[in-house]
């Protein structure tokens, strides 16, 4: 069988005669195939690989931000232990003039407490409020439309808080009385204020449209502190609140009276 052959002509202005090359018809089929397969294989890793090199980026980027905040978490934890060894001097510097009244001795708040009860202590006391720093105090007036859930295997699926449906912009106020250990931004929750109270609570408050308030600033209960949005990973205006006391969490209905009366979750309608 006679082999066939492909010549190349290359004509050139400065030589007479043109250049030929001259190619067996096996070595072009080889040729082309190997095109052919560089250029399927091309096509065929940006079809698998591109999708893949977007999501490495994407989960780097998550990756730095859940550094930057549990480096946040970490200057939290500091400011705490710095509130304790603070709590801790000032009572060992009043010494027996301090009187912190306990749970079981008062029911009521002490703003509440008559003069004649007062008048009757024969101790010479200075009367601090417990209740005053217990997160009792709605932060914002709306509907629960997430509940509580701490009941999981898995603790991503877990919801260690309450979202509170309001206008945007509402004013989003203290629970209780105590000192601001964060006031930023977070990857999750948006723009987020966490408050230290004397007792040992911590309270959260996520997903603000802003914040008013700044680090180490002492709040009174009832304090306007920032006001309510849609920051962070969030699907509507409401405020994420939280309540954690000794590193666990407490379900905020149980502590609130007037969100156990405003609960529209589907928990609450046994779905």
């Amino acid at each position: 069988m006679k082999k066939r052959y492909y010549t190349l002509h290359l004509i050139s202005d400065s030589h007479p005669n043109p250049f030929k090359l001259t190619f067996n018809i096996i070595v072009v089929r080889l040729i082309i195939t190997f095109l052919l397969l560089v250029i399927i294989g091309v096509i065929a890793g940006t079809v698998v690989f591109l999708p893949r090199a977007l999501k490495y980026d994407a989960l780097t980027a998550e990756n730095e931000q859940l550094i930057k905040d549990r480096l946040k978490v970490i200057q939290i934890l500091s400011d705490y232990n710095k509130i304790r060894q603070m709590d801790q001097y000032i009572r060992s510097v009043l010494g027996a003039d301090l009187n912190v009244p306990s749970m079981d001795s008062i029911n009521v708040d002490s703003l509440f407490i008559s003069p004649g009860i007062i008048n009757h202590r024969k101790e010479k006391a200075i009367e601090i409020s417990y209740l005053d720093n217990v997160p009792i105090y709605p932060p914002v007036d709306g509907y629960i439309t997430q509940g509580f859930v701490d009941d999981h295997v898995l603790t991503q699926d877990n919801h260690y808080g309450v979202d509170i449906a309001a206008p945007e912009g509402h004013p989003i106020r203290a629970s209780a009385s105590g000192v601001v250990v964060f006031s930023n931004w977070t990857h999750d929750l948006g723009y987020t204020v966490i408050i230290y109270h004397p007792n040992g609570y911590f309270t959260i408050y996520g997903h603000n449209q802003r914040n008013v308030v700044e680090e180490h600033q002492y709040l009174n209960r009832g304090d306007i502190i920032g006001y309510l949005g849609n920051t962070g990973i969030s699907k509507g205006p409401h405020l994420h609140f939280e309540i954690w006391r000794e590193g666990k969490p407490i379900d905020p209905q149980s502590m609130i009276y007037s969100y156990r009366r405003s609960d529209v979750s589907v928990k609450n309608y046994g779905g």
